[in-house]
Protein backbone atom coordinates (compact mmCIF):
# COMPACT_ATOMS: atom_id res chain seq x y z
CA UNK A 1 0.00 0.00 0.00
CA UNK A 2 3.10 2.69 1.00
CA UNK A 3 4.72 1.71 -2.50
CA UNK A 4 1.72 2.21 -4.29
CA UNK A 5 0.70 5.48 -2.57
CA UNK A 6 4.27 7.13 -2.84
CA UNK A 7 5.45 5.37 -5.96
CA UNK A 8 2.18 4.48 -8.21
CA UNK A 9 1.55 1.00 -9.97
CA UNK A 10 4.10 0.86 -12.40
CA UNK A 11 6.69 1.15 -9.19
CA UNK A 12 5.54 -2.34 -7.66
CA UNK A 13 7.43 -5.23 -8.64
CA UNK A 14 8.00 -8.32 -6.10
CA UNK A 15 11.56 -7.32 -5.74
CA UNK A 16 10.82 -3.76 -4.66
CA UNK A 17 8.37 -5.09 -2.08
CA UNK A 18 11.22 -7.54 -0.52
CA UNK A 19 13.89 -4.98 -0.83
CA UNK A 20 11.75 -2.67 0.89
CA UNK A 21 10.54 -4.51 3.29
CA UNK A 22 14.44 -6.52 4.13
CA UNK A 23 13.39 -9.88 3.53
CA UNK A 24 14.90 -12.20 1.05
CA UNK A 25 13.54 -11.67 -3.02
CA UNK A 26 11.96 -15.19 -2.35
CA UNK A 27 9.68 -14.07 0.61
CA UNK A 28 6.64 -12.54 -0.77
CA UNK A 29 5.99 -15.64 -2.83
CA UNK A 30 5.22 -16.99 0.60
CA UNK A 31 2.25 -14.80 0.79
CA UNK A 32 1.41 -14.14 -2.70
CA UNK A 33 1.83 -16.64 -6.19
CA UNK A 34 2.70 -13.57 -8.43
CA UNK A 35 2.46 -9.86 -8.46
CA UNK A 36 -1.39 -9.95 -9.76
CA UNK A 37 -2.00 -11.91 -6.66
CA UNK A 38 -0.45 -8.61 -4.59
CA UNK A 39 -2.39 -6.40 -6.40
CA UNK A 40 -5.59 -8.24 -5.90
CA UNK A 41 -4.65 -8.41 -2.16
CA UNK A 42 -4.27 -4.73 -2.21
CA UNK A 43 -7.53 -3.58 -4.48
CA UNK A 44 -9.47 -6.41 -1.44
CA UNK A 45 -7.69 -4.05 1.03
CA UNK A 46 -8.68 -0.77 -0.94
CA UNK A 47 -12.77 -1.78 -1.16
CA UNK A 48 -11.85 -2.89 2.55
CA UNK A 49 -11.10 0.67 3.17
CA UNK A 50 -13.86 2.45 1.20
CA UNK A 51 -16.37 0.18 3.02
CA UNK A 52 -15.40 1.24 6.07
CA UNK A 53 -15.47 4.97 4.96
CA UNK A 54 -18.75 4.41 3.92
CA UNK A 55 -20.82 2.45 6.19
CA UNK A 56 -21.55 5.01 8.83
CA UNK A 57 -25.22 6.17 8.18
CA UNK A 58 -26.27 8.86 10.74
CA UNK A 59 -29.99 9.38 9.00
CA UNK A 60 -31.21 6.27 9.25
CA UNK A 61 -35.00 8.26 8.72
CA UNK A 62 -33.43 10.55 5.83
CA UNK A 63 -32.44 8.55 3.21
CA UNK A 64 -31.37 11.83 1.01
CA UNK A 65 -29.30 12.88 3.43
CA UNK A 66 -27.61 9.87 3.86
CA UNK A 67 -27.09 9.49 0.04
CA UNK A 68 -25.62 12.60 -0.12
CA UNK A 69 -23.33 11.76 2.51
CA UNK A 70 -21.84 8.45 1.19
CA UNK A 71 -21.34 9.84 -1.91
CA UNK A 72 -18.98 12.75 -0.57
CA UNK A 73 -17.33 9.97 1.39
CA UNK A 74 -17.20 7.90 -1.89
CA UNK A 75 -15.25 11.47 -3.36
CA UNK A 76 -13.29 12.14 -0.70
CA UNK A 77 -11.82 8.51 -0.30
CA UNK A 78 -11.26 8.67 -3.68
CA UNK A 79 -9.31 12.18 -3.81
CA UNK A 80 -7.50 11.40 -0.83
CA UNK A 81 -6.30 7.63 -2.26
CA UNK A 82 -5.84 8.35 -6.21
CA UNK A 83 -3.37 5.51 -6.69
CA UNK A 84 -5.42 2.95 -4.27
CA UNK A 85 -8.52 4.45 -5.94
CA UNK A 86 -7.05 4.06 -9.70
CA UNK A 87 -5.90 0.15 -8.75
CA UNK A 88 -9.32 -0.51 -7.87
CA UNK A 89 -11.27 0.92 -10.71
CA UNK A 90 -8.60 1.10 -13.73
CA UNK A 91 -8.43 -1.37 -16.21
CA UNK A 92 -5.47 -3.30 -14.12
CA UNK A 93 -8.10 -4.86 -11.40
CA UNK A 94 -9.72 -6.72 -14.64
CA UNK A 95 -6.50 -8.27 -15.01
CA UNK A 96 -6.09 -9.98 -11.74
CA UNK A 97 -7.04 -13.09 -10.39
CA UNK A 98 -10.42 -12.65 -9.28
CA UNK A 99 -10.60 -13.90 -5.41
CA UNK A 100 -13.21 -14.51 -3.10
CA UNK A 101 -11.77 -11.65 -1.29
CA UNK A 102 -11.84 -8.95 -4.01
CA UNK A 103 -14.86 -10.03 -5.23
CA UNK A 104 -16.80 -9.81 -1.41
CA UNK A 105 -14.58 -6.64 -0.68
CA UNK A 106 -16.15 -5.03 -3.99
CA UNK A 107 -19.62 -6.30 -3.00
CA UNK A 108 -19.49 -4.65 0.16
CA UNK A 109 -18.31 -1.21 -0.86
CA UNK A 110 -21.77 -0.70 -2.51
CA UNK A 111 -24.15 -2.30 0.01
CA UNK A 112 -24.76 0.95 1.64
CA UNK A 113 -25.75 2.86 -1.00
CA UNK A 114 -28.13 -0.34 -2.15
CA UNK A 115 -29.21 0.36 1.23
CA UNK A 116 -30.00 3.58 0.74
CA UNK A 117 -31.12 3.45 -2.36
CA UNK A 118 -33.85 0.12 -2.07
CA UNK A 119 -35.61 2.49 0.39
CA UNK A 120 -36.24 4.88 -1.99
CA UNK A 121 -39.41 4.51 -4.60
CA UNK A 122 -38.37 4.68 -7.87
CA UNK A 123 -39.95 4.17 -11.54
CA UNK A 124 -36.27 2.76 -12.45
CA UNK A 125 -34.84 -0.08 -11.18
CA UNK A 126 -32.56 -0.35 -7.70
CA UNK A 127 -29.27 -0.85 -10.11
CA UNK A 128 -29.79 2.26 -12.47
CA UNK A 129 -29.98 4.26 -9.81
CA UNK A 130 -27.40 2.88 -8.34
CA UNK A 131 -25.37 2.88 -11.40
CA UNK A 132 -26.23 6.57 -12.12
CA UNK A 133 -24.60 7.51 -8.42
CA UNK A 134 -21.93 5.96 -9.13
CA UNK A 135 -21.36 7.55 -12.64
CA UNK A 136 -21.43 11.15 -10.97
CA UNK A 137 -19.32 10.34 -7.83
CA UNK A 138 -16.72 8.03 -10.32
CA UNK A 139 -16.57 10.33 -13.16
CA UNK A 140 -16.09 13.49 -10.56
CA UNK A 141 -13.23 11.62 -8.70
CA UNK A 142 -11.39 11.02 -12.16
CA UNK A 143 -11.48 14.68 -12.78
CA UNK A 144 -10.09 15.58 -9.89
CA UNK A 145 -7.79 13.12 -9.78
CA UNK A 146 -6.17 13.65 -12.97
CA UNK A 147 -6.49 17.38 -12.42
CA UNK A 148 -8.83 17.72 -15.48
CA UNK A 149 -11.14 20.93 -13.86
CA UNK A 150 -10.23 24.44 -14.53
CA UNK A 151 -11.55 27.72 -13.98
CA UNK A 152 -12.68 29.34 -16.75
CA UNK A 153 -12.98 33.43 -16.70
CA UNK A 154 -16.24 33.91 -15.04
CA UNK A 155 -15.14 31.63 -12.37
CA UNK A 156 -16.81 28.59 -12.92
CA UNK A 157 -15.54 24.79 -12.82
CA UNK A 158 -15.30 23.45 -16.19
CA UNK A 159 -13.07 20.72 -18.08
CA UNK A 160 -9.90 22.23 -18.43
CA UNK A 161 -9.58 21.17 -22.15
CA UNK A 162 -12.86 24.42 -22.37
CA UNK A 163 -11.88 25.92 -19.63
CA UNK A 164 -7.88 26.43 -19.96
CA UNK A 165 -7.68 28.77 -17.02
CA UNK A 166 -5.84 28.09 -13.56
CA UNK A 167 -6.54 25.09 -11.08
CA UNK A 168 -9.85 25.16 -9.06
CA UNK A 169 -8.90 25.82 -5.55
CA UNK A 170 -9.97 23.68 -3.12
CA UNK A 171 -12.99 25.48 -1.89
CA UNK A 172 -14.28 25.78 -5.50
CA UNK A 173 -13.43 21.57 -6.02
CA UNK A 174 -15.75 21.58 -2.71
CA UNK A 175 -18.49 23.59 -4.51
CA UNK A 176 -18.58 21.45 -7.36
CA UNK A 177 -18.72 18.40 -5.73
CA UNK A 178 -21.54 19.97 -3.33
CA UNK A 179 -23.38 21.27 -6.72
CA UNK A 180 -22.97 17.39 -8.12
CA UNK A 181 -24.14 15.29 -4.97
CA UNK A 182 -27.03 18.04 -4.83
CA UNK A 183 -28.12 17.56 -8.33
CA UNK A 184 -28.36 13.70 -7.87
CA UNK A 185 -29.77 13.97 -4.74
CA UNK A 186 -32.69 15.80 -5.71
CA UNK A 187 -33.16 14.20 -8.85
CA UNK A 188 -33.32 10.62 -6.84
CA UNK A 189 -35.54 12.47 -3.75
CA UNK A 190 -38.88 13.27 -5.68
CA UNK A 191 -38.92 9.75 -5.74
CA UNK A 192 -38.63 9.10 -1.98
CA UNK A 193 -41.77 8.44 0.13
Amino acid sequence: MKILGDLGIEAITMRQLSNSLGVSKTAPYRHFENKSALLAAVAAEGFRRMSISLEERPNADLPESDLAIIMERYITFATMNPRLYKLMFGKEVFRLPVSAELSETASEAYSGVKAILSTMESEEEPTVNINTAWALVHGLSLLINDNLLAVDENGNTEHALLAGGDSPTPQQIARQISSAIAAIVSGFSVNFP
